[in-house]
């Protein structure tokens, strides 16, 4: 709602929106041990990555961040990284202190 209000105030065009909810639990259905089954998934570091579904991976706070497309890669119950974690993505240089 705020990119929404704010592009309306500046007169600029939206030309892409991209949601990406990560920190969320959905009812799906999954074929798990060779059976489709009703699941909950918990996207704790993940986003959802279904055909066509697009979405962000951030990079640190240093390095860029990708817009990318799912693929809807069955095997990670359609999900994909979503970036560098916690540790990584809260230093300087994208890197992990020891």
């Amino acid at each position: 709602m705020i990119h929404q209000h704010l592009a309306a105030k500046l007169g600029a065009e939206v030309l892409l929106t991209v949601e990406n909810h990560h920190n969320f639990a959905w009812k799906e259905r999954h074929v798990i041990d060779g059976a489709e089954r009703e699941v909950i998934v918990h996207r704790k570091g993940a986003t959802p990555a279904g055909v066509g579904v697009k979405g962000i991976i951030p990079g640190s706070m240093a390095t860029p961040d990708f817009l990318v497309c799912g693929r809807g890669n069955a095997e990670s119950l359609n999900s994909a990284s979503h970036g560098a974690g916690r540790v990584l993505g809260r230093s300087p240089d994208g890197l992990q202190e020891h």
